[in-house]
């Protein structure tokens, strides 16, 4: 465990949802939540929102929270813990009526009057299938305007009906706060043929792909199982008994020859569209990498008498990444990050990297702040810079005679500063290239009708997309119907090397079918990339992706420095990793190494040409070009390297020598 409140456990829950939850926080799921949290050292928070299916399909996957209590077990679209109670429907009834109720088969019901809470749910259709649905009068379970009353229950407490029937955790907390003694009992049977259950067990819900913090909570849960039911029984819960969790023995967080690496991606967690949509393909290729890694490196570091554990969180955007790398900093006791996927998440996970002094390799952002201004001692960079793939393209295109060329970039300083960074790729470094023209667009409402106007009157050779993923697909739909000539390429954002965006720019356009410059290629067949990229093709069969290639790697970076560092602690993997003398094999040809000024990792990039006729994944794309071809006689590799996209004269990273 870390130290109390180390970090930050976010649920989603209803603001006025007793008897589970309010904004007082006086709802068992509330104390329960608060007892889970103080077991983990975490500070508890909420995001406050009506609950319902909304809740548990949208605000997990966005990252608004990272879980949601009281969710049914095998709930489509989220993953669940182990069932923390178990509860049916149930009949209430006075305690002093002239009859007792022990099942929906006594003849009794015949003659009573009968409330049950919405006729969408089971013990509805067991009414019907005896004949007694018309008898039921439809009323509320809970008051939606006072959640401190129960219309259902009262009207049983009144003598208004004589038997309702409702979901149990909501029928035990309101039959105890009636002036009159009620019953509350489990319906039976419990099981109506062919396929109606009255009983359900419930779990806490986490965003799917989260298993480390799955797993985490199911320790928790077994260890305070105890003060959970006593929770429950407190607030009148009928349970159905499940058996007690068994209390697993875990691994010590900080065990000496364990080196535990957290990989913090937005992952896949449903189909339907959210706002980090965009960048899960990205995502969900480097888990893939990362589990291939791990998988291939644990025979070798048996070996060495080490154990090699890789934990996965699922994190949609900045605030979720922050929050999943500081739980597994306290919880898991990892030496290391891997991230950077998505909008912020390099920044936030490099910031807590430097704070809790562990490693965090970038495999998401190519942004050169990162490297130039933003400096953290313990991050590395595995993922390029935005100027090694700005004078990659500038260098491919006007080594093929490409000399003319048109920037369109977006709106604000962000923009400002990609664009400036390309004009130096283009005009500084090769003579003879020249800006045709330029154009801004709004990211968030591009209307391309003046650009595409410019570009008509300029007939440049070459078009750069200095845009998001999303903006270069809407470019290469209105460039289509607009019917120009020119070349079109775009800036090489991870989301935008993925194979499905080659697809999806190819269906936008025929220009969608150009050159795009990428981190790695999943058809290289030299320096061991072949039987790599085979490696993950039969796993997984799909393509390697360059993400998937990226975090793949920067496992087998961190095994290293363990292994040859002999250390597994933050500082010491840093000194080895920036030692100009270690160097590393990642299948680009010559081993490589980080830059000492800045962490970049030196390596080669690819220029690839998406084909416009391939039927599958695997041919959509083939590899053209590489750069620097670092086996030309009579040049040194590392030189070669550091000139591309080499920062050091701008940046204000200065690491050699250490802090």
């Amino acid at each position: 465990m870390g130290k109390a409140q180390d970090w930050e456990l976010r649920a989603c829950a209803d603001s006025n949802g007793l008897p589970y939850s309010n904004q007082q926080q006086q709802g068992f799921d509330n104390r329960i939540a608060e007892v889970l949290a103080q077991d983990l050292g975490a500070r508890l928070s909420y995001e406050w929102w009506p609950q319902g299916a909304s809740t548990v399909q949208l605000k997990l996957r966005e990252g608004s929270c990272d879980v949601v209590m009281s969710v049914g077990e095998g709930y489509q679209g989220v993953l669940s813990t182990i069932p923390y109670y178990q509860s049916s429907f149930v009949l209430v009834y006075r305690e002093d009526s002239p009859y007792q109720i022990e099942t929906l088969d006594d003849e009794v019901l015949r003659q009573l009057r009968i409330a049950i809470e919405t006729a969408g749910i089971p013990p509805f259709q067991a009414l019907a299938n005896r004949g007694l649905s018309e008898k039921a009068a439809i009323l509320e379970a809970v008051d939606p305007d006072d959640r401190t009353r129960s219309p259902i229950v009262e009207a049983v407490a009144r003598g208004e009906v004589d038997v309702a029937i409702l979901w149990g955790p909501v029928a035990g907390y309101f039959a105890r706060r009636q002036p009159v003694k009620l019953r509350v009992v489990p319906i039976s049977p419990e099981f109506e043929p062919p396929a109606l259950s009255m009983v359900y067990p419930v779990t806490i819900g986490v965003r799917a792909g989260d298993e480390a913090l799955r797993d985490r909570l199911n320790l928790t849960i077994a260890r305070r199982w105890e003060q959970i039911q006593g929770i429950l029984e407190e607030y009148g819960v009928p349970q159905i008994p499940l058996p007690k969790p068994l209390a697993q023995t875990e691994e010590p967080a900080q065990a000496s020859k364990t080196l535990r690496i957290g990989l913090v991606v937005p992952t896949q967690t449903g189909s339907t569209p959210v706002s980090s949509s965009i960048y899960e393909d990205t995502g969900e290729a480097a888990r893939r990498g990362a589990v291939l890694a791990g998988d291939e490196l644990n025979q070798q570091a048996e070996g060495v008498g080490m154990q090699l554990k890789v934990l996965v969180a699922s994190a949609p955007n900045a605030e979720a990444a922050f929050r999943a790398a500081a739980r597994l900093v306290a919880t898991e006791g990892i030496s290391a990050l891997i991230g950077g996927v998505g909008q912020g998440q390099a920044e936030a996970l490099s910031r807590l990297a430097e704070q809790r002094r562990v490693l965090f390799f970038n495999i998401g952002s190519p942004d050169d702040r990162l490297r130039q201004e933003a400096c953290s001692r313990y991050t590395f960079h595995i993922e390029a810079s935005a100027a090694m793939y700005l004078d990659a393209l500038a260098a491919w295109f006007i080594q093929a005679g490409f000399r003319s060329w048109f920037l369109i970039y977006e709106e604000g300083p962000e923009g400002q500063t990609l664009y400036q960074r390309a004009r130096k790729s283009l005009l500084e470094r090769h003579f003879g290239a020249r800006e045709a023209g330029r154009a801004s667009v709004s990211p968030s409402r591009p209307d391309f009708r003046p650009a595409l106007e410019a570009i008509r009157r300029a007939q440049p050779q070459v078009l750069l997309l200095l845009l998001g993923a999303e903006t270069q697909l809407s470019f290469l739909g209105q460039y289509e119907a607009a019917r120009l000539g020119a070349a079109v390429t775009g800036f090489p954002h991870p989301e935008t090397q993925t194979r499905a965006f080659f697809a999806a720019s190819r269906s936008r356009a025929k220009a969608g079918a150009g050159h795009r410059a990428v981190l790695w290629e999943a058809k290289l067949d030299a320096y061991g990339a072949r039987e790599l990229n085979a490696r993950f093709r039969e796993r997984f069969k799909k393509p390697m992706d360059p993400s998937a290639w990226a975090s793949y790697q920067s496992v087998k970076l961190l095994f290293e420095a363990a292994s040859f560092g002999g250390s597994l602690e933050g500082p010491k993997l840093v000194s080895y990793l920036e030692n100009p003398r270690t160097v590393f094999d990642v299948h680009k040809g010559i081993g490589v190494s980080f830059r000492p000024w800045d962490h970049q990792l030196r390596q080669s990039l690819y220029l690839v040409k998406i084909s416009p006729e391939a039927k599958d994944d695997w041919n959509l794309a083939g590899l053209v070009g590489e750069l620097p071809a670092i086996y030309r006689p009579g040049t040194d590799p590392i030189e070669r390297l550091d000139q591309l996209g080499d920062l050091r004269r701008d940046s204000r990273c200065r690491f050699e020598g250490g802090r």
